[in-house]
């Protein structure tokens, strides 16, 4: 059961989070600007997406954006500023001060799907029963990656986090079979990775799976494998200062 303190450290990272107009512009900004530009116009592979596939990406991108990229950055300049080490000795536990951090993760995840999916609701999406397990798949989708960005943030420096967790999540947008799917082997490879395996869980839920998909099963498992992988990792080497 989570604590009381690690709900009100989530709903103060959330707070913090809320009044900050860059994490608005990659949590919101960006995911409506993609899912405009694939229903509206044939830029990105010749012809208009459907709204149901469109929103998978854009889901997709916003808990990437959320679970990793804004996560890591947020956590590797406070851990430089000496920040994570004052509140370890607070009352909050540094396990609480995790768990917060993740949770504040999630609802800005979940703020972020909720306006796309209303966006989309405006378009002509209508939501199916499998529609309901799309909570569910966020937060397989942000476990997957809220252990690699802590490992991240506690092993480097902020500045390198910065731009390394900016590239990689412009990495997985164009290359991360999110946008764009290969096939053969490569596919394989790819879907092997969380941004494919989110997208791919996203698709099914939504109705959209892409041609050569794996099955749901399996985008789960890769889900699960890489936040026991994550969680691991960032247990080992993370660095408090």
């Amino acid at each position: 059961m989570i604590s009381r303190n690690a709900l009100r450290q989530g709903a103060w990272e959330f707070k913090l989070n809320v009044k900050n107009g860059e994490q608005f512009l990659l949590l919101v900004i960006i995911p409506i600007a993609i899912f405009l530009t694939l229903t509206q116009t044939a830029i990105i592979g010749g012809s208009k997406w459907d709204v149901a596939g469109a929103l998978s990406v854009s889901i997709t991108v916003s808990v990437l954006a959320a679970g990793f990229t804004s996560l890591a950055i947020a956590t590797a300049f406070e851990r430089r500023s000496g920040t994570l080490v004052t509140m370890g000795v607070t009352p909050i536990s540094r396990v609480e001060l995790v768990i917060g951090k993740t949770l504040s993760t999630v609802y800005l995840a979940a703020i972020s799907a909720l306006i796309l999916g209303l966006v989309a609701v405006a378009l002509g999406w209508r939501p199916t029963a499998s529609t309901m397990l799309v909570p569910v798949i966020l937060l397989l989708g942000i476990a997957s990656v809220t252990g690699l960005a802590f490992l991240l943030a506690g092993t480097m420096r902020a500045e390198a986090v910065l731009a390394l967790a900016n590239g990689i999540f412009v990495i997985a947008m164009i290359f991360g079979g999110i946008i764009f799917q290969y096939p053969g082997f490569v596919g394989t490879v790819v879907n092997m990775f969380p941004p494919a395996a989110l997208f791919n869980c996203m698709s099914h839920v939504l109705g959209s799976m892409p041609p050569d998909s794996p099955p749901l099963i399996v985008s789960i498992g890769v889900l699960l494998a890489w936040s026991v992988i994550g969680t691991l990792a960032a247990a080992k080497f993370f660095k408090w200062r």
